[in-house]
């Protein structure tokens, strides 16, 4: 399933307008008065972006060759790009474009089906110990020959039983029909052609965050990183401070001057009982996330946001992995004895209330006689609400129950959108991301909620390293040249965006240049990128 997320995503970025140019304005507000934000979410909030990463901003984009899209099997196969044709073929009839997702759905109901009969056969754990079946464990007269080989395991003959299911129902040719039609405007090997120019539209945010991040910093500045990291050894939340210095000695990643932290969840730091997981708070650096070496979106976002306005800025954050909206952060004003207020967003707000409660504790340049003003919320979440068509709704009163808990009835809020989109003409497909959408318009919201598309920042091409390796093989040239690339580009985390610093440092500086934007009275800058994406009138 995540092979696939990735391959759909082909068309992420090619054609995507660029929102901005250029710097925003220091935002006016009291030098001496605390900025206090707010951002929470999910995993993509917690952050797996590894430093190390950052060198792929050094690089010209990575284009796949053009081969990857023409290798294919006789059947499907997720990690052959051709196979991938079926999420991002689109033809001018509502009626094609369905057919590809109902293919999809049809090959998982027959999987699951077959996959579900061997495993009330076989337990997981049978399965991994390789049980063998047992007479009377398959009814073959119903079922045909089971899936085993010549020694009457099936673990190691799945792939090859599933497969011959799919051929059954003739399957794989009427995808490849699909594909194949000449209604389909968009055939593998134009998107492959595509990908190569993706970057474009976001020429100036790149540039940009080069300019903030790696300010001079050369490819080779990188391979120095290993030995001086040496003498930290592991790197955890007594030593993150430590590692950030080295990083920014040798590769220039600032530290900000006035930024400071407060940090409860799936983060590097003190332990907590139940739910809590850790929690944390110093100066902003690296490693305000899971694992002390990487950052999420707090970290670009204190660089850019402190650039932008004036005095000492607090960050609280509130990330755990695997959490929905509809039930883990579900706000007070949808509780019901069926579906109660989420645990987490207790949790946060249990948190938020004890930071504000005393910030001199979490900012030393905290003036009490001045005070503080909250400057906005980043939400940053969704993967767990795929599927969820209220989740619009939801969204609308969190925020609004959010505001009433903060006291903060016209708080500026910045939502970024699931990256794993398909093409720039689907960035706000889906519950989420339509969700989104939607809750920015809301009567009650509009002008003061923004979203940042992270669609056309998602690295993609950091997804081929499967794909190369079946159009070229394992020794090739080209191979090796993927390797290489996507091996340093990418934390090994393809879940999470890759882990990609790149991905991450794009998306958290575009959520404090937007934020600063609703903080100066401008308009949310979403709706224009909509407009042109959806081909409707400007809001």
């Amino acid at each position: 399933m995540v092979t696939r997320i990735f391959y759909l995503a082909a068309l992420t970025v090619f054609i995507t307008s660029c929102a901005y140019t250029g710097e925003i304005a220091k935002v006016p507000t009291n030098p001496k008065k605390l900025k206090v934000v707010v951002l929470m979410g999910q995993s993509n909030m917690v952050g797996y972006a590894n430093p190390r990463t950052a060198w792929y901003l050094t690089q010209p984009l990575y284009a796949p060759p053009p081969k990857v899209a023409e290798v294919k099997s006789d059947g499907y196969n997720s990690s052959q790009f051709y196979w991938s044709g079926l999420g991002f073929a689109r033809g001018n009839s509502g009626e094609y474009n369905a057919k590809g997702p109902a293919l999809m759905a049809e090959r998982t109901a027959i999987i699951k089906l077959w996959r579900g009969r061997v495993y009330d056969n076989f337990s997981r754990t049978a399965k991994a110990s390789g049980k063998t079946l047992e007479k009377n464990d398959w009814n073959t007269e119903e079922w045909g020959a089971p899936p085993v080989n010549a020694d009457g395991h099936f673990r190691s003959n799945m792939g090859s039983f599933l497969g011959q299911k799919l051929k059954e129902k003739d399957l794989s040719k009427r995808m490849e029909a699909y594909i194949e039609s000449p209604e389909n405007k968009l055939h593998p090997k134009v998107v492959v052609k595509l990908m190569a120019k993706r970057d474009e539209p976001i020429a100036e945010d790149i540039k940009r965050v080069r300019d903030i991040f790696l300010k001079g910093t050369k490819a080779e500045d990188f391979d120095t990183l290993d030995e001086a990291l040496k003498p930290l050894g592991r790197i955890t939340a007594e030593n993150r401070m430590a590692y950030s210095k080295v990083l920014k000695e040798r590769i220039n990643l600032p530290i900000p001057e006035r930024t400071h932290i407060s940090a409860l969840g799936a983060v590097a730091g003190e332990p907590q009982e139940g739910l809590r997981q850790a929690m944390t708070h110093g100066p902003l650096s690296l490693g305000y996330t899971k694992f002390a070496s990487n950052s999420g979106p707090e970290y670009p976002f204190g660089i850019s946001f402190e650039r932008m306005v004036d005095g000492p800025v607090l960050l609280i954050k509130c990330a755990w992995g695997g959490k929905s909206l509809q039930g883990d952060f579900r706000p007070p004003s949808l509780n019901t004895r069926e579906n109660p207020t989420g645990p987490y967003w207790e949790l946060s707000m249990e948190h938020i209330h004890k930071v504000l409660a005393d910030p001199g504790k979490y900012h030393p340049d905290y003036d009490p006689k001045v005070g503080y003003e909250l400057s906005g919320l980043v939400w940053f979440q969704g993967w767990n609400d795929a599927g969820n068509e209220e989740y619009g709704e939801q969204l609308v009163h969190f925020i609004k129950d959010f505001r009433k808990e903060v006291k903060a009835p016209n708080l500026p809020v910045v939502c970024g959108l699931l990256g794993h989109s398909s093409w720039r003409q689907t960035t706000f497909d889906g519950a989420v991301n339509s969700g989104m959408l939607y809750a920015a318009k809301h009567p009650d919201l509009k002008g003061t909620v923004d979203i940042v598309n992270t669609v056309k920042y998602y690295p993609i091409e950091l997804g081929f390293q499967k794909a190369v390796k079946e159009a070229y093989g394992e020794g090739s040239e080209e191979y090796k040249k993927a390797e290489a690339i996507i091996g340093r580009a990418t934390s090994k985390d393809p879940v999470h965006y890759h882990g990609a610093a790149k991905f991450m440092y794009l998306t958290g500086d575009a959520m404090a240049r937007e934020l600063a934007n609703l903080m100066s009275g401008g308009e949310p800058m979403i709706f224009a990128e909509a407009a042109e994406i959806l081909g409707e009138e400007k809001e």
